[in-house]
């Protein structure tokens, strides 16, 4: 297991594995600005960035000092890996992601036909009638194929990368990983000067039908509390 204090962490999973939800957690036990992808790809009206301006978008994400990244999105997994100081891999078994995701498909439903915001994380330009939101088939699809699909073409990278690969298979191994990275030990490097900082989660402003935050500065660091170390 890492070093607490990685002011860089890659969260990448099968849908329906909680990374959006572990990601929540982190950032509140951290600090660390969140940036959801799905929030900068996702468009409205189902549509999408270029190869090279979703490249871009990558090189400008992790050039920042510190963030924590959520999403797959393999073609650029590589961008983002050799720039992390640790990557969470949320490894459950493929039909408890799909059975998560039935679960949020009917609480967005249930949310858009009382006329509410959803309670469960939305990609900020889609609805939750959109066709990557609505489609639960072709989600349960992904999440059962994950191990085998994206998952395999993300191995060169995770292989190849200095930061350490964290690989948790259930809820408890991820619960004992938070309270771990969240015990941070060391400064943050600041922001170079003239450099605009990079989106951040706007999750609960959203709920709240509030305008977008201003993005957070890297956290002072604060003394960390004893931790034994455990595999995950």
């Amino acid at each position: 297991m890492t070093h607490p204090g990685a002011s860089r962490i890659v969260v990448l999973g099968s849908p329906g594995s909680g990374k959006s939800t572990f990601s929540h957690a982190l950032a509140a036990g951290t600090g660390l600005p969140l940036v959801h992808l799905d929030d900068l790809y996702w468009r409205p009206g189902w549509s999408r960035p270029s190869a090279p301006e979703w490249e871009r978008t990558m090189e400008r994400l992790t050039a920042e000092p510190c963030w924590i990244i959520d999403g797959n999105f393999a073609g650029t997994v590589r961008q983002r890996v050799e720039r992390a100081d640790a990557v969470v891999l949320l490894d459950r078994h493929p039909w408890l992601c799909a059975a998560a995701l039935v679960r949020r498909s009917r609480r967005l439903r249930r949310d858009v036909l009382r006329g509410r915001q959803p309670r469960d994380y939305l990609p900020a330009g889609l609805a939750a009638d959109d066709p990557p939101v609505r489609s639960l088939t072709a989600l349960v699809r992904k999440a059962a194929g994950f191990r085998g699909r994206e998952l395999r073409g993300m191995r060169p990278a995770l292989a190849a990368c200095a930061a350490p690969v964290l690989r948790c298979r259930s809820r408890r191994s991820a619960e004992r990983l938070l309270r771990h990275l969240s015990a941070r030990t060391r400064p943050l490097p600041a922001a170079p000067a003239g450099t605009a900082p990079a989106p951040v989660c706007t999750c609960v402003q959203r709920r709240h039908h509030a305008g977008p935050p201003s993005p957070p500065p890297c956290p002072p660091s604060r003394p960390a509390r004893p931790l034994q170390e455990r595999s995950t």
